[in-house]
């Protein structure tokens, strides 16, 4: 069963690792999906992907710390569609900076992308989900920003806040019939973790990753799969949740300890 059949979803960020995950996923389930990106090839190419496999998709560029590009996205749904029905803000970004070495301009980047650009888009496209009395929103967060892990000062607070940003929503756009929930992935194997962290953390998690109850990283089909649920009627009772997709790694604190130490 396709359970977004005749619906559609943006994707922030969705033209690589997690979110074209989740875009090829909504796709797969019958959404007609905007691919949201900055890079016009990796967009492109994930567009063709989807409809390789006779699919819907197309897509559209834009810089989610510009508020000028969020209402562009908004208005380019619009012309297309009669409603937005979900929307993932999956954007997003990391810098691995000791805490007294960030700079002023790199934790505002930072924050601009992981927690104003959700909150200016969510707010755009819940006004027109209001209109027809439903839709669902999912932010992706992250275990760091329940459990912390340097040196990713921004990224965590940014991520935590979000939670925060992610509950307030549930409560007050409930009443209009739109749900609100985050994701959060633990380490998960795509390009941009490759990206982020040090090789000796990467080599760690590929291989020494024993504690974990699941013994490996999560993959980002399973954080696209998470998603579908919640945008889907299978979750039509679900709102102001943070669901955890990490392979148990939460689970063992102990973990924790062990992975700031080989950072």
């Amino acid at each position: 069963m396709r359970r977004l059949e005749g619906r559609t979803a943006i994707v922030t960020g969705g033209n690589r690792g997690i979110g074209r995950a989740i875009v090829e996923r909504f796709a797969a389930e019958g959404a007609d999906v905007m691919v949201v990106g900055r890079n016009e090839e990796t967009v492109a190419a994930t567009v063709s992907a989807v409809e390789s496999v006779g699919c819907s998709g197309f897509g559209h560029l834009a810089d989610v710390t510009s508020a000028n590009d969020l209402r562009g996205i908004v208005a380019a749904a619009t012309a297309r569609w009669e409603r937005i029905d979900v929307l993932v803000n999956n954007a997003g970004i990391g810098l691995e900076t000791p805490f007294l070495e960030i700079a002023e301009e790199d934790w505002d980047r930072v924050v601009a992308t992981n927690l104003r650009a959700p909150f200016l888009l969510s707010q755009l496209v819940a006004r027109e989900m209001a209109k027809v009395g439903r839709g669902a929103i999912v932010h992706i967060a992250s275990i760091d920003a329940s459990g912390g892990d340097g040196p990713y000062a921004s990224y965590n607070a940014s991520k935590a806040a979000l939670l925060g940003l992610n509950r307030t929503m549930a409560l007050e756009l409930g009443p209009l019939g739109i749900r609100v929930n985050c994701v959060s992935p633990g380490f998960t194997h795509t390009d941009m973790t490759e990206e982020a962290v040090s090789p000796a953390l990467m080599d760690y998690l590929l291989h020494r990753f024993d504690r974990v109850p699941l013994r490996r990283l999560v993959r980002p089909d399973e954080i696209a799969a998470a998603c579908a649920y919640l945008a889907s009627d299978d979750a039509s009772a679900v709102t102001g949740i943070d669901l955890t997709v990490d392979c148990g790694l939460t689970a063992n604190w102990y973990i924790l300890e062990t992975l700031e130490g080989a950072n």
